[in-house]
């Protein structure tokens, strides 16, 4: 089990002819895909990458022999998030041994929420449309494997969440909403949420992750996992996480799974495969690719470009507002885009204003009786929530994040929001103007989305947009596993998460009915475990629909 120099530092031996643990089962046989196209990369590194690379990332090339400690399980999770944890728990049920590394000292987890279809009040043919609606909103990009995967089995993954949820005393906030294609054919997806506002999936996985150390799961946090360990076979059999003492050599009998989360830290990836985010702020930190690298190594490869990222501000202001086509003004108070454009994609419109240093900075402007003209679910009573050091206790928001603003003049607005008065008023005047004559004659901006800007108080939102993630990893098959150059999986090695595959395909993570992001990474971590333990994809003990369907408020 001696860890092959040639391996770590090329990375792109052939490991044909090598049979994956469980084998090629119906419904993961891998399907062809290219070759990601690196950039001048050094032949001594893996295909698709370059020194700076890892240069970012805490991976180490020189093989480790010298341990403080040894340990085995049967599963070894690297990660603790939003795809690692539901890993863990799964293989705990499965009855397996299992350790979990962690970069950091507390388990972080992003996303607020997660989706899945309930097959049981689903047909085939609405199955299939569904899976079409989400090929027209990626740009017809969408992984099929991966689209498969969130389809098939993301339902009962929402449902066993909503069990988990309960064991740990966060009940969920579900819903579900039945869609209806051609005659005959529908789908019912379901959501989870969980905890109070703000919601975010911190809490469910925190909690998740207390409940399965106390049922026998080990947790290693502040030790980053910095190399996987190959075999002569080229099977990965193992980990090695890095401690202030030493390193600690990590035994996987079965797998280990790889959720480490993406690359939007790791700059010179970010420079070469996600190059519109380059002038950009990120959300997280310590995001540096560290799980893609090690797959690399091992003999993975990165999906190929475009990589979709997710660009957003949904709390500078309700998220419910970001639909909302308010007058958008940039640094200088001027219009610079027509404002019929979704939150996802603003920031395609910022990029271009190149003098800016923080492209993702900008206003959006509106009166009191919003409301009422933009049919809007928000009420200018709520919005308070949103005006920093209102509140003492504001509800539903993060205090840190908040920035709208509300002034009785225009003046007063501008002086609130940092921008040059005159501009300001002057763009408030052109605004009312094509919305009396029913023309926008700077941007098009549709006549049946123009409202004047008329009645005070004024409203302002200082918008920030910023990297949240950046969806997409090394290439995997429907049931996760890492592929090699030659396509065929790397044995006892799998990769979930936002660092896996490429679910959305495309170059926006576009909402549709949402939770598909979160939704699909939870089901990546459970059904990975599952897999690697099974060679199946079938839970020993699936969530029950009958127990689940009373958490459903329709």
């Amino acid at each position: 089990m001696a860890i092959n120099r040639r391996q770590f530092l090329k990375g792109t031996v052939a490991i044909g002819g090598v049979t994956a643990l469980g084998g090629l089962l119906s419904g993961c046989q891998p399907a062809d895909q290219p070759a990601s196209t690196g950039s001048s990369a050094d032949a001594s590194f893996p295909k698709g990458t370059v020194a700076e690379d890892f240069e970012n990332s805490v991976v180490e090339l020189e093989p480790i022999a010298e341990f403080i400690e040894e340990k085995t399980y049967d599963i070894v999770v690297v990660g603790a998030g939003t795809a690692g944890v539901p890993a863990v728990c799964t293989a705990l049920e499965e009855g397996a041994t299992v350790a979990c590394l962690q970069k950091e000292s507390i388990v972080v987890a992003h996303g607020n929420g997660s989706s899945g279809p309930i097959l049981e009040e689903s047909n085939d043919i609405g199955k299939l449309q569904y899976k079409q609606e989400w090929r027209k909103t990626g740009g017809y990009r969408m992984n099929p494997d991966l689209l498969d995967l969130y389809v098939e089995h993301a339902g009962e993954m929402i449902m066993w969440m909503m069990g988990k949820a309960d064991e740990v005393g966060l009940p969920p906030q579900a819903s579900k909403a039945r869609t209806d294609f051609d005659e005959g054919s529908y789908i019912t997806v379901a959501s989870n949420f969980f905890g109070p506002k703000p919601i975010n999936n911190q809490d469910i996985m925190t909690k998740l992750a207390e409940a399965a150390a106390a049922d026998g799961a080990e947790f290693f946090y502040s030790t980053p996992a910095v190399q996987l360990i190959q075999a002569d076979d080229g099977s990965v059999t193992g980990v090695i996480g890095k401690t202030n003492d030493g390193y600690i050599k990590f035994n996987a009998s079965k797998a280990v799974i790889v959720a480490a989360g993406d690359y939007q830290n790791n700059e010179s990836l970010v420079e070469r495969y996600s190059p519109d985010v380059v002038r950009f702020q990120r959300k997280q930190a310590n995001k540096t690719a560290d799980g893609i690298l090690m797959n690399m190594l091992a003999g993975g490869r990165m999906v190929p470009v475009n990589h979709a990222k997710t660009m957003h501000d949904m709390d500078a202001g309700p998220m419910m507002l970001t639909g909302v086509p308010f007058m958008a003004l940039n640094n200088q108070g001027k219009r610079f885009m027509n404002e019929d454009i979704p939150m996802e994609s603003w920031d395609l419109s910022l990029q271009w204003d190149a003098d800016a240093e923080d492209p993702g900075r900008f206003f959006r402007i509106f009166d009191n009786d919003f409301a009422t003209k933009y049919n809007a679910k928000v009420t200018p009573e709520s919005l308070e929530n949103y005006i920093p050091g209102l509140k003492d206790n504001p509800e539903g928001v993060y205090t840190s994040l908040i920035d709208t603003h509300r002034a009785d003049s225009l003046d007063e607005l501008a002086q609130e929001l940092g921008l040059p008065a005159d501009a300001l008023k002057e763009s408030v005047a052109n605004w009312n103007a094509f919305c009396e004559n029913g023309v926008d004659e700077e941007f098009g901006l549709a006549k049946d989305k123009l409202r004047p800007i008329d009645t005070p108080p004024y409203w302002g939102i200082r918008q920030w947009i910023r990297c949240s993630a950046i969806n997409a990893g090394v290439v995997i098959d429907g049931c996760c596993r890492v592929l090699d150059q030659n396509n065929e999986p790397i044995p006892g090695l799998y990769s979930v998460g936002s660092g896996a595959g490429n679910v959305c395909g495309g170059l926006e993570w576009n909402l549709y009915q949402g939770g598909l992001c979160c939704g699909s990474y939870m089901t990546m971590g459970r059904y990975a475990a599952i897999h690697a333990l099974t060679g199946d994809m079938k839970p020993s003990n699936p969530a029950s629909y009958d127990e689940a369907k009373g958490h459903w408020a329709s």
